[in-house]
């Protein structure tokens, strides 16, 4: 019986596990993984998610309480992701599917559905657009097309460094801002670095982070709900640091 325990509370874990690490809501974390918890009919479930960890208790009287801590390390924006957990886990409350099932589904989730090479297409194509969309030039879209490559250097650089948000932004777009001013030396006029500089940086900017810490503090958790904000803050001084130091380099080479 302890086993069939254990068993809904890892499947619960794991449902959890990839929400939060697909910047999924603390509140959205939480009744889903309660939801799969009292499955098991126990007298206590609880559980508690924050920015870097996932905290799921299930007790009752005939058994031995069932603690599982799960440190979270690396995030990043996937709703589809989310949007598959919650209807697994609703099905699974409802009974229309087993609790093996439930978990064989859950670890197929957890298997990223785009490879490497989808994600930089992915990024390539936004900073593209937009480009065409801040109304840039036909050389401006062109060389946006390089901005992009940069970035997806910095996506690389990120994931060989595995250095603290702040660094890796900060270094990240520090090449945007030394590298562009002087591609765009050899590009005829009209042009515009703001445009170019800003469709790049769009893929970057902790949108759905910040969104959601609003949305935890609303709910009333304030501790994930700041955690996600002060995170998203750091990132986008991150990002404004290093292209700022980024054109203080390449200006001051060119007044040379």
């Amino acid at each position: 019986m302890k086993q069939e325990y254990k068993k809904i509370a890892e499947v619960a874990v794991l449902a959890g596990r990839i929400m939060l690490e697909s910047q999924a809501e603390s509140y959205r974390i939480e009744d889903t993984v309660e939801r799969i918890l009292k499955t098991s009919q126990c007298q206590t479930t609880e559980v508690f998610a924050n920015t870097t960890g996932l905290f799921v208790t299930l007790d009752d009287p005939s058994i031995e309480p069932i603690t599982i801590v799960r440190r979270i390390k690396h995030r990043g924006t996937h709703l589809r992701k989310i949007h598959h957990v919650n209807n697994i886990s609703r099905q699974l409350t409802k009974g229309e599917i087993s609790l093996e099932e439930a978990r064989v589904r859950l670890e197929k989730v957890d298997v990223s559905e785009y490879t490497l090479f989808h994600f930089d297409l992915a990024v390539f194509f936004l900073v593209v657009s937009f480009a065409v969309l801040l109304g840039g030039s036909i050389w401006d879209i062109a060389v946006s097309g390089l901005a992009a490559l940069l970035v997806i250097f910095g996506y690389w650089l990120q994931g060989k460094l595995a250095t603290n948000a702040l660094m890796t932004g900060t270094v990240s777009t520090f090449f945007l801002g030394a590298i562009m001013p002087f591609v765009l030396l050899g590009v005829p006029q009209p042009h515009n670095l703001d445009i170019i500089i800003i469709s790049a940086l769009m893929p970057l900017f902790p949108g759905t982070a910040f969104t959601n810490g609003i949305r935890d503090t609303l709910k009333g958790d304030y501790v994930s709900g700041l955690a996600k904000i002060a995170e998203a803050l750091v990132i986008a001084v991150s990002l404004g640091l290093g292209v700022a130091l980024g054109l203080f380099v390449s200006n001051g080479v060119l007044s040379l």
